[in-house]
């Protein structure tokens, strides 16, 4: 899906920067019609032609590519939420300020949003979004009916222990009143053992103490 994006995403790309290639190419073009006419008798037609043209070309390019990334992308996301029918769906958003003035959401936004963080490869004003919602019921029924283990999309700072474990597939939840422990405890990586000593597994058998040697 996301290779998919980004391959439509690349193909309708077009540079938008106010200095760019193609509009440099575009200058020089009109100076270069200028040139020419102040050395032949051409007619005024053609001199208007020559330095309105490229400029006529580049916009019309990029009024098509426009169009074409929109109907592309909005046309994917629909066949992908129409044929998939799983429960999660697609949407392409983005949220942000211009001029003080908020525009979308995080969470939400139209294409158009999506369109304008294009023109802020930094995001520092827009950012866009592809948006991933997830009916519960429909995602249950469709799990229930393919045989697919259903796990509720719980951000990870608010999982429990039990739904990071079930997520990662390792261990079972365990009853009412017991808690998952590791079998073989590891210490922590910024522990340092002391010079003279040994770190044993509390299992292992530990010499006598002073008072139990003494009694022996």
């Amino acid at each position: 899906m996301i290779e998919d994006i980004n391959k439509i995403l690349l193909e309708t790309a077009f540079p938008n920067r106010h200095y760019n290639p193609l509009i440099i190419i575009c200058i020089l073009l009109s100076m270069l019609s200028l040139g020419l006419s102040t050395f032949s008798s051409s007619s005024m037609g053609l001199l208007m032609l020559g330095l309105f043209l490229p400029y006529v070309i580049y916009f019309g390019l990029m009024i098509y590519k426009k169009s074409e990334r929109k109907s592309r992308l909005l046309t994917f996301v629909r066949k992908w939420n129409e044929t998939k029918n799983n429960g999660v769906s697609l949407s392409i958003g983005g949220g942000g300020k211009v001029r003080g003035v908020a525009i979308g959401s995080e969470t939400g936004g139209t294409y158009e949003n999506f369109y304008m963080a294009t023109w802020d490869p930094k995001s520092l004003l827009v950012r866009g979004y592809l948006h991933i919602f997830v009916n519960y019921q429909e995602r249950a029924n469709w799990c229930q009916q393919n045989g697919v283990p259903f796990i509720p999309p719980v951000p990870p700072h608010q999982q429990t222990m039990d739904q990071q474990l079930a997520h990662q597939g390792q261990f079972p939840a365990p009853p009412a009143g017991f808690a998952l422990v590791p079998q073989h405890p590891q210490p922590p990586p910024e522990f340092q053992v002391p010079a003279g000593y040994a770190l044993v597994p509390l299992s292992q058998d530990l010499p006598p103490s002073y008072n139990q040697a003494n009694k022996m």
